[in-house]
Formats: C-alpha cells, structure tokens, sequence
C-alpha cells in the first residue's frame, strides 16, 4: 500500500516555528516561501489518507510514493553525485554528464500512481530540495570561476551585497512552444530528434539520453499503475489514468485529459528533475476546448468528469510552494479575430473559483473582443482575492511589434508566462538576469554630501547626477549580465527544453544559449520607481525649495535613520507630493526615470543571440534590496519595503485609483516591454454589485488604453485588515495581491502586513 495510508511525521517543529512567528528574517521569509495556504500544512502529523481532496492537498507537502518503487531524494543525491564524479573522472562532456543525471531519477526515482488522483506521484515532490539543485549551484561555482574574469565576478558580487542590483543566472523563466509539441506528443518528440541526430555527437547524445528516460518514466507510471490497479479494479480514476499514460506512451495526446497529463508530465521532468522552471501551463481553455469538443461528441468524457481532472490538475500546483505561484495563461483571440472565451473558460473559472487556490494564477489575456461575461466572471473572482491578472492584448502587441518585428499572427499566438510576462510563442526562453535598485544612487549621493565629498547647487543638478548614475548602475547591470550568461548552457543544459524546440535540435544550440529561433531576451527588471521619485521630490522641497536643510544637513538626517527629526519624516511620509497622485511633477520625473532606465537595456544584445528588454517587474526584491538600503527623504527608514513594480509607495496613493491609472501613463509597455505592471488596492464599497463590476473594468480598460501590459487587484478595507491581523485564525484562507502573485494573509511579515494597512488606510480617499 501506498504510505500515505500510514501516519507520518512531515516536520511539524518547523512548521510550528513558522506558524507562530512573523518575524522578518531570511530564515522566515524561506518558511513562508515553504508554507501557503493550506490549514492542513501545519499538522504535525498525517493521519491515514482515505480520500481525494486530502490526498492532492498533501501531495507536494509529503513523499507519497511507494517506497518499493525506487529512491527517495537522499538516495537520489548520492547517485547524482556519483553519476558526477564518474563523468568528471572519465572527461565526459558536462550535458552527458547532466542528461545521465536526469534520466538516473526519472528511471530510480520512488513512484506512484494512486487511486486517489488523477496524476502520478514522485518522490521528488519538494522543489526547495531537489537532487538536481545541488549539482547545478556546484557545477555553477566551477563554470563561473573558470569562465568568467574575476573582475566581473567581483563587481557582481559587490552590487549584489550593498544593494545596487541583485542579479543571478536565471533558469526560471522557459516555456516549450506548447503549439508546436503537443501534436507530436513525447513518441513524436522522440522520432524529430531522430531527424535532426548526428551520432556520436555529444549534443545529440546527451538529448538522446534525456529522451529516452522520459519515455522510460512513463512506462514506469504505467506499470505502477497497472499494479495499484490490480488492487483496487473498480477505480474509474485508475484505470483511466492507466489508459492516458499508454495513449502518451504510443503519440500524441487524443483527449483533453491526455492534454493535461502531457503539461503534468513535461512540467515535471523540466521543472523538478531537469532543473529548469516551466513558467506557464498553456493558454488553459485554448488548448484543451477542441479536445474537449471531441471527447464530448464522442462520449469519452462528462462535464462532471472533466470539471473533476481539472480540479485536480489545479491542485497539483495548488499544493506546490511555489512562492512565486505557477502561472496559467488563459482567454486571449481566435485565429478568426473572435475571443476565445469559451465554454470551457467558463467551466476552467468555475473550478479555479471552487478551489480558491492561490496558485496557479491565471494570466487572462484581454482586449475590446473579450466577452461581458467573462469580465464580470473574472473582475467578480478578482474582488474575492482569486489569483487572476488582467494582460492587454492590445498593448502588448505594441511592445511585441516594437521589439520584436512580430506579426499580428505572432502577438494573437504570444505566450503569457512568469509572473506576467509577454513573449513570442516560440521565443519563450527568455531570462531575469538583475533587478536595478533605483533608490540606491540617491542613498550614497546623500552620503558623499554628509561626507562633504560632494554638493550640488540646484536640484536640476542633483537630478541630474541621479540619472548618470542610474544610467551607469543599469549599464553595470547589463555589461555583468552579458558575461554571465554567456555560460547558461554550460551550467545547466536545458535538456526538456531542448528537446521540445525544433530549431535547437537542427542548429545544435542548447535551447538556452540561442536555441531559440527569435527571442532569447534578457530582462532587467526596476526596483523601486514609485519610491525614488518621491525619494527625488522630497529632496528638492526640503534642501532646495524650503532649504530647512542641506544637503549634507539631510544626508547624515537619512544616515541616523531620521533620529531627531521625527516630525519632518511624519510631513514627508504623509506629502500627497509622490507618484501615484497624478502630481504633473511626480508623472514627468517619473518618466524621465523609466527613460534613462529604459536607454540602457533595449535592444541591445546579450550573449544568447537575444536582445535585452527593461522590465517595470520587480518580484520580491522591493523587499530583498530595501532591506539593503538607507533611509530616503520621502520618510522611508532603513530598511523598509520600497515601491513595487510600478506601483506607488505603500500607502503613498490618496488621490484614489482614478489618479493612479492617470499616473502610469507617463509611459508604456513600448518603453518597458518586459513588463509595464501596475498592482492596485481597491476599498470593497467600491467594488460592489454591477456598478463595482463597470468600474474595474473602466480602470482595466483605460490603464491598456494608457498602454499599461497588466493590471490585478487587491479588494480590501483596512479594518478588514486589522482584524485579520488581530485574529489570524478566523483568516487562514485570505489572500493578498503581491507584485504578481497572491499569497496568504498569514504568510506575510507583521511588517508586510502592516505596508498593506496603510495603503489601504489612503484607498478611499479619492473617491
């Protein structure tokens, strides 16, 4: 019997630890990163597992496998290491050594195929443990070494410490071109690979290996099946399965259960065993409507069970913690020029609605053609915390076109992936290569004037300063990122990703140095917008218009952290004189900032045959670099959270939401086309009934308009809030928007939390 009938110990020590504190230490925020949102994640121990829903809710929580099926992840380690050092000994090339390492844990990994679920089990179930993650870092230390001149090294590892940037090789943002390989199907993959092979070419070979023991994986999911099966012969779910995964195993997928058994498995040889993240799920009801259609009229299927295998399917992620959330695309247009709202996207939100999950998230494509119901559905789901983004068809085909030279075929066929990117279906390798602090040069201006090592006469001069060294600080980023990735393939072969891209087979490139036909782009992604542009105006109203300081005065006032001078960190931090207000000053500083960011990184070339793109995206390093920086003018202590994405200061916006859609358009998705993203808190009295409805779509629709690429919400008041804060226990499902991805109330810091008060505080204000 599967263990999950027995009682377990899943480490409930940590678990308490990090259910009873919030404390914001590196150690915590990894415990969050690890816990979400399930209530039953904190159960020290796992009584016996009779049904379903408990079953999925555990799954990536737990090893459920059978344990006389293969090795679990310490085992697997070993092996990895040894299958290193024998290759290392016998001068094997790096991507053999790294495909045997793949196909050593897809062939010995412990399995199950459960009654229980409708998609296979491994034991290398936690993502934050993976036995491939320790052969990459060590394989990534020798390669850097080596190859990369230890002057960069250093000036990356400086940046990095004092907060200027933080940057890494970046695997975590690849797609397959799903159009393109789930007709051929793993069998179909296998057969093109043939066509494109040179034997005894180490490339070739290494893809060969890596072929072969996905296919060899499956055998074995059938096989374990078939045995569980045995056991248990009246489960439908079971013998079902059984016969999806021999489909797989002989062609393509026939059905739209096969469809999603191919994502399930694909997903998890690149992500978990592969090392390389699968950053978007397909366009959910593009792609399974016909197959859908089909099992329909041909009586394979039922709604019923179709809307069950889909409530899985979320939950496979659903219990990842993935702290970033995986991402779905969904909706978009028909090759007709007719929505692709269909249907089977209302039965895909149905389900997403029932399970309330926070991950996957769903990144709904939008333009004019968009249904009225599926506005209403989703901005509905949107004001009860679903996790949904609303992405403009419309401008970013602007920024697709710009950058790209993409046809409208190629923008109505993009990808939508990541947090919230945009990319060209069969370009979707691209990377995150550095995150720019924009706060950061005004921080050491500051201090070189407390120093009396530097003065600048007008603002129009400091300002001034401020965007060369911006400039050079975005430029540094880019010229480090350049030697960096030079190096991917030779780090981490993308042996999935490879092998599902036609054009890397045929020009021998891994699909991670330039494998790709069009695309391989680097991002940089900005940090801190909204707060350096009010860091920029508080500044000029206290040194130049008001002088009740100078500069060097106003440097050591942010070197003490503001001691002493509380009453004008209170009037700063409370100035509407900050972007978001649509202030005409904050708006044009705002977009001279993005400009001279923007300058730096666009079009130019990377190292991958790509082009750079500067990005408005900033994932968790609002949090990460404002640790690592100062005091600002604008009220900011040490160390607090700055601005996300584009968005204002927490707690910065009072002249409401109309003012903040007005505010972003001081530039667009043309100018920032990794992302121009914009994270917006709405009160819930004005999210009510249809009118709340019209109303967010007004502000959706003209932020697109604005060319903004992406727009999500979070409805809530701050009493709310409050009480939330005060009685954790009533609100163990509440899930928060967070600079694109949604995560439980109770998983953030008291310190996040209380950034998200004070925002909410302001909300109404303007309307």
């Amino acid at each position: 019997m599967p263990k999950t009938t027995r009682r377990m110990f899943i480490g409930g020590a940590v678990a308490f630890a990090a259910m009873s504190g919030r404390c914001g230490s590196a150690a915590a925020t990894q415990r969050r990163q690890r816990c979400f949102f399930d209530t039953t994640w904190w159960d020290p121990f796992v009584e016996d597992i009779a049904d379903a829903d408990t079953y999925i809710r555990r799954k990536f929580r737990q090893d459920v496998t059978d344990g006389s099926t293969g090795l679990d992840v310490p085992a697997l380690k070993k092996v990895l290491s040894g299958i290193v050092s024998s290759g290392r000994a016998a001068g094997e090339p790096w991507r053999v050594t790294k495909a045997k390492c793949f196909a050593a844990q897809a062939e010995r990994m412990a399995i199950d195929v459960s009654p229980l679920d409708w998609f296979p089990a491994i034991s290398v179930w936690n993502r934050w443990d993976r036995p491939i993650s320790g052969v990459i870092r060590s394989r990534a230390g020798e390669v850097n070494a080596a190859k990369i001149p230890a002057s960069v090294r250093e000036k990356w590892r400086r940046g990095n410490a004092d907060g200027t940037w933080n940057m890494w090789q970046d695997f975590d943002h690849s797609v397959p071109d799903w159009r393109a390989i789930l007709p051929l199907g793993f069998p179909g993959m296998k057969e093109r690979l043939g066509q494109c092979a040179v034997k005894g070419d180490s490339f070739y070979d290494s893809c060969a290996i890596a072929m072969e023991a996905m296919l060899a994986g499956i055998d074995r999911f059938i096989a374990q099946g078939k045995k569980n099966l045995a056991s248990n012969p009246e489960s439908v779910r079971l013998a079902r399965e059984v016969e999806s995964l021999e489909r797989l195993r002989a062609g393509a997928p026939v059905t739209a259960y096969d469809v999603m058994m191919f994502v399930w498995l694909y997903f998890f040889y690149s992500e978990h065993l592969d090392g390389i993240q699968c950053r978007s799920l397909t366009e959910l009801d593009v792609f399974l409507t016909p197959y859908y259609d089909a099992d329909i009229a041909a009586g394979r299927t039922s709604e019923a069970e179709f809307r069950e295998q889909l409530k899985h399917f979320l939950w496979q992620w659903g219990s990842i913690s993935n702290y970033w959330n995986q991402p779905v695309g969904f909706g978009g247009t028909n090759a007709d020029g007719t929505s692709a709202y269909n249907h089977v996207s209302r039965i895909i939100l149905d389900v997403m609605d029932e399970c309330a999950l926070a991950t996957p998230k769903f990144l709904a494509k939008v333009a004019p053609n968009t249904p009225d119901w599926a506005w209403d559905k989703m901005l509905d789901m949107a004001r009860r915390h679903r996790s949904i983004s609303f992405i403009g068809e419309e401008p970013t085909a602007l920024a697709l076109k710009k950058w790209y030279g993409a046809s409208d075929e190629d923008c109505r066929t993009m990808v939508v992936k990541g947090c919230y990117e945009f990319i060209l279906r069969d370009a979707a390798n691209d990377t995150a290569v550095g995150h720019v602090n924009f706060l950061k040069p005004i921080e050491k201006m500051l201090d070189e004037a407390s120093r009396g090592e530097a003065d600048w006469p007008d603002f129009e001069s400091f300002r001034s300063e401020y965007l060369r060294r911006l400039a050079d600080a975005t430029n540094s980023c880019r010229e480090i990122a350049f030697e960096f990735e030079k190096v991917l393939a030779d780090v981490n072969p993308a042996n999935c990703m490879t092998l599902a891209t036609e054009h890397a087979l045929r020009t021998r490139r891994d699909a991670f140095a330039n494998g790709c036909p069009r695309g391989n782009g680097s991002r940089i992604l900005a940090v801190g917008l909204g707060t350096a542009v009010d860091a920029l105006l508080a500044v000029k109203e206290i040194a130049y218009e008001r002088r009740e300081m100078t500069l060097a005065s106003l440097g050591g006032a942010m070197a003490g952290n503001w001691k002493g001078h509380e009453a004008l960190r209170l009037r700063m931090l409370r100035s509407p004189r900050k972007w978001g207000n649509n202030d005409q000053e904050a708006n044009a500083l705002g977009a001279a900032v993005i400009n001279c960011f923007a300058a730096q990184i666009n079009g130019k070339p990377n190292a991958r045959g790509g082009i750079f793109l500067a990005s408005g995206h900033c994932a968790r390093q609002y949090i990460e670099l404002g640790e690592r920086t100062g005091a600002t003018p604008d009220g900011r202590r040490k160390g607090d959270e700055i601005s996300k994405n584009l968005s204002p200061t927490m707690g910065a916006d009072t002249e409401g939401a109309t003012a903040l859609v007005q505010t972003l358009a001081a530039s667009s998705a043309t100018t920032l086309p990794g992302d121009y993203p914009l994270d917006m808190m709405l009160h819930p009295s004005v999210c009510i009934g249809d009118k709340g409805l019209k109303a967010m779509r007004s502000l959706v629709e003209v932020f697109h308009a604005n060319g903004g690429s992406v727009i999500q919400f979070t409805v809530f008041s701050a009493e709310e809030l409050r009480d939330a804060q005060k009685h954790p226990e009533r609100y163990e499902n509440l899930q928060v928007r967070v600079c694109g991805w949604n995560v439980r109330w109770n998983d953030l810091s008291r310190k996040e939390q209380d950034a998200y008060i004070r925002r909410a505080e302001n909300v109404m204000r303007g309307w």
